[in-house]
């Protein structure tokens, strides 16, 4: 192995996904550079030593593959630290009304409610309503304007018959007057019900669906009996 082989194995090691991984290998590494390093100092023709830029250039090189690698674990402590945060603030959301961007919401009682905001004028969108099955049991089309609304369903499918309590997701396709898609938000109220922290971003259950933590716009104390 030769001096930029070594470099280039510690260069390497470096494009890796964990820093620990990459320090482990520049410590190998950077002990084989020293003592190539040191062989060709010892055994230099007097007469044609080594460039003093080419000795800079590889201490240089060393150096700042040491420097990435030490970003890279900093990078990964911010981020370990940031996750611990959101596990810790999620967890005091629990049994907590929030509102955040997605679909899925409760019909009890004969009504279940989204909201969603338009980017802009839609005259062309449709609304779906779907069951836990995947299967589309309402469909109405409106003319949205750009900006925020809301939508409540009577629970009742299509055909007028009534649906069953439980969970149902809301589909909204939406196109612009020149048939261009429009980009729709759709939010929903609930209350959380369990968290999933197996991720960096952890998933609150809210009506029976998962949103992610930072998806969570607004947070209240539910009122009493809710």
């Amino acid at each position: 192995m030769d001096i930029a082989s070594a470099s280039a194995a510690v260069q390497a090691a470096v494009n890796g996904n964990k820093s620990s991984a990459a320090s482990a290998a520049l410590t190998g590494n950077f002990d084989t550079f020293l003592k190539l390093l040191t062989t060709q100092l010892q055994h230099q023709d007097p007469t044609n030593p080594m460039s003093s830029d080419q000795f800079t250039q590889q201490l240089v090189q060393m150096s700042g593959v040491e420097q990435s690698i030490q970003t890279n674990r900093n990078l990964e402590t911010l981020l370990t630290a940031n996750s611990i945060q959101n596990s810790n603030l999620s967890v005091s959301l629990l049994g907590k009304e929030i509102t955040g961007s997605g679909t899925g919401a409760l019909l009890a009682e004969g009504e279940a409610k989204w909201s969603f905001a338009v980017a802009e004028d839609a005259p062309d969108t449709t609304l779906q309503v779907i069951n836990a099955d995947g299967a589309a049991v309402y469909t109405e089309k409106l003319d949205a304007t750009k900006g925020t609304h809301q939508f409540a369903w009577d629970g009742k499918d299509s055909q007028g018959s009534e649906m069953p309590d439980g969970t149902y997701f809301l589909k909204i396709v939406a196109n612009g007057s020149a048939g261009q898609p429009v980009a729709v938000d759709t939010r929903t109220t609930g209350v959380v019900t369990s968290i999933d922290l197996s991720t960096t971003d952890p998933l609150l259950t809210v009506n029976g669906a998962q949103i992610r933590y930072s998806q969570v716009l607004s947070v209240k104390t539910p009122a009493a009996g809710s």
